[in-house]
């Protein structure tokens, strides 16, 4: 008798994926890896999966072992005959306690032990599950303690990143009131030197222009002062020529003529 053996194509060890693990990229190091390409297909959610299902499997038998001591409570609560006295008091008294109701008691025997034996059946059926689940725990417990650290620590720098943003954005926020206040401040007092150099200039040309008026005003004086310089030049020169005009001796008359000689 030959035994044929089939290969199977390896698949996601995720419980429930049936699709092939995710490829070792070439030039990786370490074994390739046992999941797909999905990104909850993990040790760790393969951990969080099985322990689901170890949960609801022990939810499950608690039930049904609630279930079955319900009717066994039942029956230790009725009154029950003393079968150990009835062995101990020979043959007949075996012969009643079997003819008496402790055939019950035996009936639970077989009912427990029936439990047991479908207790085993259920571990062993259990086991491989079990065996696979111990296998993740050996590789998901640590990971997921690493986990746990990661993402506390990612926590506490994500929170002192929040907390020196949130500084960042209220110093940013202060520093743009106080821009703000300081553009305004520097634009009130361009405005007041623009004003004030305007108002400069304004009388600087004022001062200019009355400036060119009495250069004109002195021109005009200049030309006017030389005018009544040469006047007077001119009656002074005149003065002195009277004098003497008058001081030179008179020429002599001629001597009438008689009107009869003519």
């Amino acid at each position: 008798m030959t035994v044929e053996m089939v290969e199977t194509a390896p698949t996601c060890a995720y419980p429930g994926c049936t699709h092939a693990p995710e490829p070792k990229a070439p030039g990786a190091e370490g074994p390739a890896s046992h999941y797909c390409d999905h990104p909850d297909h993990n040790a760790l959610g393969a951990f969080r999966k099985f322990r689901a299902k170890r949960k609801q499997r022990k939810e499950d038998r608690r039930a049904a072992a609630e279930a079955k001591e319900e009717p066994k409570g039942a029956a230790h609560e009725a009154p029950a005959p003393a079968p150990a006295e009835a062995v101990q008091g020979g043959t007949g008294q075996r012969e009643e306690a079997a003819a008496s109701p402790a055939t019950d008691g035996r009936g639970d025997g077989a009912h427990s032990r029936d439990t047991v034996v479908a207790l085993v059946k259920q571990l062993a059926a259990d086991l491989p599950s079990y065996i696979e689940e111990l296998a993740i725990i050996t590789d998901s417990a640590a990971a997921e303690a690493r986990i746990e650290t990661v993402t506390r620590a990612s926590a506490q720098r994500i929170l002192a990143a929040e907390e020196r943003a949130t500084l960042a954005e209220e110093a940013a926020d202060m520093a743009v009131a106080a821009l703000d206040a300081a553009t305004a401040t520097f634009s009130e007092e361009t405005a007041a030197i623009r004003e004030e150099a305007a108002r400069k200039v304004a009388d600087a040309e004022f001062v200019r222009a009355e400036l060119e008026r009495y250069r004109e005003r002195v021109a005009m004086l200049e030309v006017r002062l030389d005018a009544v310089r040469d006047e007077a030049d001119a009656l002074r020169r005149a003065h002195v020529a009277a004098p003497a005009a008058t001081s030179s001796p008179a020429a002599p008359a001629e001597p009438a003529q008689p009107a009869g000689n003519c």
